[in-house]
């Protein structure tokens, strides 16, 4: 099983304005809803600034939140909080397209202590020719690798992790 973790946008991301921080995560943990049916995601984190209104949406959504102006630290007491050995980091936002589940579940049968990266759909031409170049949205590996890179980010995780690409995509949703 997998802990989850949601990344609130912060104001130096330009991808999903800050103004919609809750309606990014919202729609994020909506997608997880069918993977923790599945039996693939235990416990789902809400991570952000402060000043996002997030702790409402975490309420009614039934997760834990970590509150911080710094992402690293928000992130790694977001790790030190998750209940599964392995985690999943997404960008609030965007969404696993179909197959994430099935993937995922095969994944984590032979979690050989590799890392997996969720990349963006191909907004353009190059980037749908070039699946690899696609900037990522989500990183899939262990908490106590995760916890000892020291990285807030899902790219620089995925980077550090030597993550391999799943063939799964995520789709934007704000």
């Amino acid at each position: 099983m997998l802990s989850a973790i949601v990344l609130a946008p912060r104001q130096i991301e330009t991808d999903v304005p800050p103004e919609r921080a809750q309606e990014a995560v919202v729609r994020s943990l909506a997608v997880l809803v069918g993977a923790a049916v599945a039996d693939l995601v235990r416990d789902a984190c809400i991570v952000g600034p402060g000043g996002q209104r997030l702790d409402r949406v975490a309420d009614q959504a039934g997760c834990s939140l970590v509150e911080d102006d710094d992402p690293l630290r928000a992130v790694q007491a977001a790790l030190r909080g998750a209940r599964s050995d392995h985690v999943f980091l997404l960008r609030a936002g965007y969404a696993p397209t179909f197959g994430f589940i099935d993937e995922m579940t095969d994944w984590l049968a032979r979690a050989n202590g590799s890392a997996a990266a969720l990349r963006r759909e191909g907004e353009n031409a190059p980037l749908r020719l070039f699946p690899m170049l696609a900037p990522i949205a989500g990183v899939v590996g262990g908490r106590s690798e995760c916890l000892a890179l020291g990285a807030s980010d899902p790219a620089r995780l995925a980077s550090a992790l030597h993550a391999k690409t799943l063939r799964t995509r995520a789709r934007r949703l704000v």
